[in-house]
């Protein structure tokens, strides 16, 4: 668990997800769309805005199987996580979902690559945005997924 708590802070620091001084307010999210996800292992995530404060989302493992789905609220972009402190991003969105016939709440977090350093996902392939998911309690989650995006272009 160390090992992994390792590679994920390194890999947060690199994508430009660094621990944060204060939580910021809640930004709205972007009148574009963003698409993201990671190869290994293997998920993406599509979110569209609704109207303002609320995004709609669908999260999914590979060939399209839905996890989740539904509208999330903007929020804070800053998650809490014990091995890692507060990650700051630049956009935020949390609400409930349903997986598995249970209702979790759930993290976004989005954030733009240091320059000089894009987001990387496990194929290599490199992006400007990073994203951060969080499923679970919101100060211990049990589902943490980390990967790479790109909003539409206008």
């Amino acid at each position: 668990m160390r090992t992994a708590s390792f590679c994920l802070a390194a890999l947060l620091a690199v994508a430009g997800l660094l621990p944060a001084a204060a939580p910021a307010g809640a930004p709205n999210f972007p009148a574009r769309d963003f698409e993201g996800g990671n190869r290994v292992p293997a998920w993406q995530i599509a979110l569209k805005p609704a109207e303002a404060g609320l995004v709609r989302f669908r999260l999914s493992s590979p060939r399209g199987v839905v996890i989740a789905e539904g509208t999330l609220k903007s929020a804070a972009p800053v998650i809490v996580l014990p091995a890692f402190g507060e990650l700051k991003g630049e956009y935020g969105l949390a609400g409930p979902v349903t997986i598995g016939q249970r209702s979790r709440p759930m993290q976004v977090l989005i954030g733009p690559s240091r320059k000089g350093a894009p987001c990387e996902d496990s194929n290599g392939k490199k992006y400007g945005q990073a994203v951060f998911i969080a499923i679970g309690d919101e100060r211990d989650p049990d589902t943490l997924y980390y990967g790479c995006g790109e909003y539409t272009q206008p």
